[in-house]
């Protein structure tokens, strides 16, 4: 729920500059009452008056909820949509700027128009810089319809979470064959797994078979329908473990990142070639604690998301030197690619 917003006047310097002058034509027309210069201080004066009531209250009636996404990337735009209303019957709502109260790179937002009791929606992009959380807290709307010299805005305390993954690099199939090749036990488990469905025998056809599947000379001599059963390979099982234990050298910060964004690529294009992947992150948790096995791609990129590099790092756990199951597959910062 919003809390009370924050609402306040501004005056810029064409508002100060233009206040100067209807002081000045004020105490002319004082010394010197001329119709002309009465009447030019009278519209100087309702101007201001007009700029200040008709933005103050537009504003007062504006309402407004932010619409964030759960999860982003480091580098991409994502969108933030803005859900306007007027609550009043009276005020229409025009030319409202919207922007984020946060250290963001944000594409300019603009309202034009919501009529008085009325909805309208506007969209925004926001470009993450650094991989983790990003929180959203306040936002702020300001106008100076309809003529600049007063502005009005309201500031809401809206706090959001959005996840920010790391980049990703281009893999192409060629290049993660090449590194899933030289990983240890590789060269086992694709003797393994194979890769061509094995013939087993004939069986009797069941609703369902399809007729590719049909022995017909077989199914002709036996004067009923048999069809090839055949095995279905074993899908193929990839370990890619993250080494964060500063145990062979002293990686920078830099080279962790990008050892980070390099196990989120090998991760995204071994799930999209089929698959099954675990990842394991050593030097992080309790000193002495049980390694954590992620599986799904989606946790697996939500966990490296939020790995704190400034953490204290502990060895790998005794034991866990090979991979749960499957080719083992290791990136250490700065020995990779």
């Amino acid at each position: 729920m919003h809390v009370s917003p924050r609402r306040r006047y501004h005056i810029r310097w064409p508002g100060l500059v233009f206040a100067g002058l209807s002081l000045l034509i004020g105490a002319a027309s004082a010394q010197r009452t001329e119709n002309m210069l009465v009447w030019v201080f009278a519209s100087m004066l309702a101007w201001i008056v007009v700029s200040g009531v008709v933005s103050g209250g537009m504003m007062m009636a504006l309402r407004v909820r932010r619409r964030a996404p759960r999860v982003a990337r480091v580098g991409e735009p994502f969108e933030l949509r803005y859900e306007v209303a007027s609550a009043s019957r009276l005020w229409p709502i025009f030319d409202v700027a919207i922007t984020e109260v946060a250290d963001t790179v944000q594409s300019p937002t603009r309202l034009e128009h919501c009529p008085r009791g009325g909805h309208a929606q506007v969209r925004s992009t926001i470009t993450p810089a650094r991989r983790g959380v990003l929180r959203l807290q306040r936002f702020r709307c300001v106008s100076g319809f309809p003529f600049g010299l007063i502005l009005k805005s309201v500031e809401w305390h809206d706090p959001c979470d959005v996840l920010v993954h790391p980049r990703q690099h281009v893999i192409d199939p060629l290049m993660l064959r090449a590194l899933v090749g030289a990983a240890p036990g590789a060269h086992a488990a694709q003797q393994r797994t194979g890769g061509q469905e094995d013939f087993v025998g004939l069986r009797e056809y069941r609703s369902g078979d399809s007729v590719r599947q049909v022995a017909w000379r077989r199914s002709a001599a036996l004067m009923e329908p048999v069809v090839i059963d055949r095995s279905v390979p074993e899908r193929k099982a990839l370990c890619v473990t993250l080494d964060l234990t500063r145990t062979e050298g002293t990686a920078t910060e830099s080279a962790e990142e990008s050892a980070i964004e390099w196990t989120a690529s090998v991760l995204s294009r071994a799930h999209a070639d089929g698959w099954v992947v675990q990842l394991v992150i050593d030097g992080l948790g309790a000193e002495g604690a049980e390694r954590q096995v992620v599986t799904g791609l989606a946790a697996q990129l939500d966990a490296l998301a939020v790995i704190d590099l400034i953490t204290p790092r502990h060895a790998a756990p005794r034991g866990t030197n090979e991979a749960p199951a499957g080719i083992a597959l290791r990136i250490v910062p700065g020995r990779f690619p």
